[in-house]
């Protein structure tokens, strides 16, 4: 009988040593994962910090602002042709793609104005006109 005591007590006494490992595991995950969220949330503050000094000093010279406004530039010109390429327009407001004969905004409500969109016409235009050349000059 001696036998079966040491063996149960030896199998309970390695069950609370699993039981413990596992529970260090989940804590360490458990961890991690909020270390991963802090991380996370300093990013996003950083970011909103970036946001606010670029806001601040968006008129000025340094090179690094002046990377962004020039970034700023292209991708609106990119969203423009987007937008195009999409048969729609982006509303002046929101910058949501919204069909050429919507007089409306169907993201934000504002009253599209033909005129604030001419230029896009035009530039969506000039695109489809170089793909088409490009399409004839590949044949």
């Amino acid at each position: 009988m001696d036998f079966f005591d040491k063996l149960g007590d030896r199998l309970i006494e390695v069950g609370r040593e699993v039981s413990d490992r596992a529970r260090d595991v989940s804590d360490s995950t458990k961890m991690q994962y909020e270390i991963r969220r802090k991380k996370q949330e300093l990013d996003e503050i950083y970011k909103d910090l970036g946001r606010k000094y670029y806001e601040d000093n968006k008129d000025s010279a340094d090179d690094q602002i002046t990377a962004i406004r020039e970034t700023l530039a292209e991708i609106e010109e990119m969203e423009v042709k987007v937008a195009g390429f999409k048969g729609g327009r982006r509303c002046n407001k929101c910058g949501a793609v919204v069909p050429m004969d919507s007089g409306y905004c169907n993201k934000c409500g504002a009253k599209l104005d033909d005129s604030i969109f001419e230029d896009e016409s035009e530039d969506a235009k000039k695109a489809e006109d170089t793909e088409e050349t490009e399409e004839v000059t590949e044949d």
